[in-house]
């Protein structure tokens, strides 16, 4: 154990580190990142990278960047003599995987900004091996936990945003994607760190925000292309829809179809275009104008290549229920190849939901022949209706009752009982939490804001400081061709240019 003792001890002196200053702290992370980097190696442990036990014995929080180089030199090794990039041992069933998992739910998220792209790697690696034995799930939630824990807030747009979402999606496994999903992402990694108005100059700092250490240059991120930021948003839609959040889905949706392009659109867009009026339908009952999402020409060309969803959005809006199931008939093909027929199966339901909302306003009970009739184009039988009312009352989308009447030549009444000191107590809850969502929504824009802020030159000390170079010739007696606004007439440009 010479070896692993020798290693321990370089690991111990970095726990002494700690009580000194950022400076002292960061050049010996980098020090010893730099020497376990040259040191640790499958050829350097030798018979002891095959010890099921060597890492029993090094602790992933205390000394994180020793195990996760002898963790990479235990991989490597078995990976070399199988031959294969996944061998038995890395398999959920074999021994190596537990170690891999302990480490990502217990490493240092501070000394892991100094050793980024190993980071990533086994993050990678654990999304490959899950996908490789069809247990997606098994990395979802340890890739999930592992981003939290080295950056809380999630705004920097990482690869590994993607890698989860995928796997969620995968794994059906929707509501496990919401902590980072619904977290807001306001930047990009950046190419130049210390941008930002609370940048830090060493890593180990306490950083405002995550853009200081999450760069281009640090290796927590693969590159990103266009292509990955659309498809981030498309995925993240499709999550919200799969758990009926309509609001949330929609404003992915309109990320992606609303995305400037140089040239046309991508079948990535396309694709959400088609989700969003599905979306839009089930959520709202009609399609917005799409004057303020897109240029005129991206629209038609939306319009072009989504037909049978622009002829269903249509029907739906124009109040016929017999041409919304003639469209739906008509174009199920389309709908089960663009692996949308779930969605679609349920417009006829949302169609019934959104009439039967319109008649709540105005009555607060009537039978279904007399809902019926508040619809004419609703060419459908009594029995039909009534059972999908029931069905829409259970699963809670509508609040009523049916009262069946004791001569059964009458008409099931619907019946709009809503308890007014429940509805309040519900509407409170919803208010105080939508109100604790926004505030941490606002913090986490007003420091984004800073940070763009400071990297666009227009934080209010930059603009102090145009101001007072401004030089004077004499007291009163102003130089040529300046004034007091000077700085800020760029903005005034800039919006008269948007108007």
């Amino acid at each position: 154990m010479s070896v692993l003792e020798g290693l321990r001890a370089q690991s111990a002196q970095l726990h002494e580190a700690l009580r000194n200053t950022d400076a002292a702290y960061d050049q010996q992370i980098r020090q010893h990142v730099a020497s376990l980097r040259e040191a640790v190696s499958a050829k350097y442990l030798g018979d002891l990278a095959r010890d099921e036990s060597l890492l029993d014995h090094i602790d992933p929080t205390a000394d994180s960047l020793l195990y996760l180089y002898i963790l990479r030199a235990q991989i490597e090794i078995f990976q070399e003599e199988s031959r294969q990039s996944l061998p038995a041992v890395l398999l959920p069933t074999g021994w190596l995987w537990p170690k891999i998992v302990s480490y990502l739910k217990s490493f240092n998220p501070v000394q892991s900004r100094y050793v980024g792209e190993e980071w990533r790697q086994v993050v990678e690696l654990v999304a490959q091996i899950a996908q490789a034995s069809s247990q997606p799930l098994l990395a979802a939630r340890v890739i999930r936990d592992a981003m939290l824990r080295l950056d809380p807030s999630c705004t920097v747009l990482t690869s590994t945003h993607l890698v989860l979402v995928r796997l969620c999606l995968r794994a059906r496994a929707y509501s496990c994607a919401l902590p980072v999903l619904d977290k807001y992402v306001c930047h990009f990694p950046s190419s130049q760190p210390g941008a930002g108005a609370g940048f830090a100059p060493f890593l180990c700092a306490s950083h405002d925000s995550s853009l200081s250490f999450v760069t281009e240059k640090s290796g927590l991120s693969a590159k990103l292309t266009y292509k990955d930021h659309l498809q981030y948003y498309l995925y993240g839609g499709m999550i919200y829809m799969a758990l009926k959040q309509w609001t949330k889905a929609i404003h992915f949706l309109q990320i992606v179809i609303s995305m400037p392009t140089t040239g046309s659109v991508s079948m990535i867009m396309v694709e959400a275009y088609k989700k969003w009026i599905l979306a839009n339908l089930l959520e709202k009952g009609k399609l917005p104008s799409t004057t303020n999402l897109m240029v005129t020409s991206h629209s038609r060309v939306y319009q072009s290549l989504a037909k049978p969803y622009v002829s269903l959005a249509q029907a739906f809006e124009s109040g016929d229920l017999k041409r919304i199931e003639e469209e739906i008939e008509a174009a199920r093909d389309v709908w089960r190849a663009d692996h949308n027929l779930g969605l679609v199966s349920q417009v006829h339901c949302a169609y019934i939901k959104h009439m039967v909302e319109r008649v709540k306003k105005t009555f607060a009970a009537l039978t279904v022949d007399e809902l019926l009739r508040q619809s004419p184009s609703m060419q459908v039988s009594n029995q039909v209706t009534e059972s999908t009312i029931a069905s829409l009352i259970m699963s809670g989308a509508v609040s009523a009752t049916l009262v069946q009447p004791s001569d059964p030549t009458k008409s099931t009444m619907v019946r709009f009982t809503e308890s007014r000191s429940s509805i309040r107590l519900v509407h409170e809850r919803e208010v105080q939490l939508s109100l604790a969502r926004e505030g941490q929504a606002l913090r986490t824009l007003s420091k984004s804001l800073g940070d763009l802020d400071s990297q666009l030159g227009l934080s209010n000390e930059v603009i102090d400081s145009l101001k007072r170079s401004q030089a004077w010739t004499a007291v009163g007696e102003p130089r040529p061709g300046t004034s007091e606004d000077a700085g800020v007439d760029m903005d005034e440009d800039l919006m008269g240019e948007d108007a």
